[in-house]
């Protein structure tokens, strides 16, 4: 069972990999700010779901007056391209994207009802004519939409399609909700595209962090089992630690999230970080946990070796790839524990003073005290050393015979 020492190790790498993971999840915010790659990744996903790789049908969608309304812009499909990091950003080989600036304006997310509206507006009534609208403005019937459906080109479109009205049971309404468990379930793909490009993302920026700010993980577990004051501190700030917002929640901007967490590793003092090297010959630097003192003048060789701390920043770009919401979670659990184990190892249980059977207790165990303590003062205030004497024992009793000195006055003399 984990003891409170042990728990605190915990607490301090889990305070350490949640700081370095807000740290890389802030550059990694940024910099999908600037590529847009959550625009990328709706882009492609809706061009998959209409069975459009040329995007010409993903056009028309998007010059809908329901989904247009939420970019500025024009959707170009001549701007699709293939490249090998396209295969990386998006997972499959022979993927096209958008270029970064037909994307900037394009939006990153899409409600659901809004796609499923326009997907049967567009199917009833064809593509949105803003210089000459001729299409009806009747209601849409299940019956048109059925009939509209079976004369769509893509197979695969008009499949789906014609399955969302069979089991619609001629409700436009059951239509449309259909559509939009279609286009979630769809959705999914995207997201599972966008956390595998985030976990690789994560991890090289975790590495590159590591190597920069030299992180050694293995380093600083080491510093948190011997020095109990470092210990200390850490498991205090990591106490305070408030569950890291979401992009869509948090108002502060990506790179203020990382600087923020780069404060305080430096506010608990973590071990990371360079000194300079006093010999200069091989090296400018040397990294903290080769140098015996915090002083670059008293700076001597440690003999920890090279390949030791760059294992160490493999384990901290690996812990960083995990994300900054599972060490919180992570973090909490430590400190729930640790709020159960440490009072009993501060505090072991004592029997309570009210209850009756300690009183009779301690009644019992104190009146012997009581007897013996005179007589052990009264032999010290003597002087004496006095030897234990047995009382003589009492004499046997032999029948038919008289003991000496003793009269018995109710004798009757004969």
């Amino acid at each position: 069972m984990f003891n409170s020492e042990t728990l605190e190790v915990g607490i301090g790498m889990a305070f350490l990999f949640l700081l370095m993971s807000l740290i890389c999840t802030g550059i990694k915010e940024w910099i999908e700010g600037l590529l847009k790659w959550r625009a990328m990744d709706l882009e492609r996903a809706l061009r998959t779901v209409l069975d459009d790789e040329g995007g010409h049908l993903t056009a028309y969608l998007f010059s809908h007056p329901l989904i247009s309304s939420l970019y500025q812009g024009k959707y170009d499909p001549s701007q699709l391209t293939a490249s090998t990091m396209t295969s990386w950003m998006t997972g499959g080989a022979n993927a096209k994207h958008m270029l970064l600036r037909a994307r900037r304006n394009l939006p990153s997310y899409i409600p659901a009802a809004q796609f499923a509206t326009a997907l049967i507006d567009l199917v009833g009534r064809g593509p949105a004519n803003v210089d000459g609208e001729s299409t009806s403005h009747a209601p849409l019937t299940i019956a048109q939409l059925r009939e509209r459906a079976a004369a769509l080109s893509s197979p695969f479109l008009r499949r789906a399609f014609l399955s969302a009205i069979d089991h619609s049971e001629g409700d436009l309404k059951q239509l449309t909700e259909n559509l939009q468990r279609w286009f979630d379930g769809s959705m999914d793909r995207a997201s599972g595209w966008y956390k595998r490009r985030t976990q690789s993302v994560l991890f090289v920026l975790g590495l590159v962090a590591a190597g920069v700010l030299n992180v050694d993980a293995i380093y600083v577990m080491g510093r948190l089992t011997a020095d109990k004051t470092f210990r200390e501190t850490v498991v205090s700030a990591a106490a305070k630690a408030e569950a890291p917002a979401s992009s869509a929640e948090s108002s502060r901007k990506p790179l203020d999230t990382a600087r923020a967490a780069r404060a305080m590793l430096e506010q608990v003092e973590m071990p990371m970080g360079w000194f300079k090297n006093p010999d200069g010959r091989t090296f400018p630097l040397r990294a903290v946990q080769m140098c015996k003192a915090d002083k670059a003048g008293d700076c001597g060789d440690t003999g920890y070796s090279w390949w030791r701390v760059a294992l160490g920043w493999l384990m901290t770009a690996f812990a960083v790839m995990l994300g900054a919401p599972f060490w919180f979670d992570v973090l909490n659990k430590f400190m729930v524990i640790r709020s159960t184990v440490k009072p009993r190892e501060k505090s072991p249980e004592e029997g309570s003073e009210d209850r009756p059977e300690a009183k009779s207790k301690d009644a019992t165990a104190a009146a012997p005290t009581a007897a013996v303590a005179p007589v052990a003062l009264s032999y010290a205030a003597a002087g004496e050393t006095v030897a234990a004497q047995a009382p003589p024992p009492p004499q046997a009793f032999i029948p038919n015979e008289w003991r000496d000195g003793v009269v018995n006055p109710k004798e009757v003399p004969l």
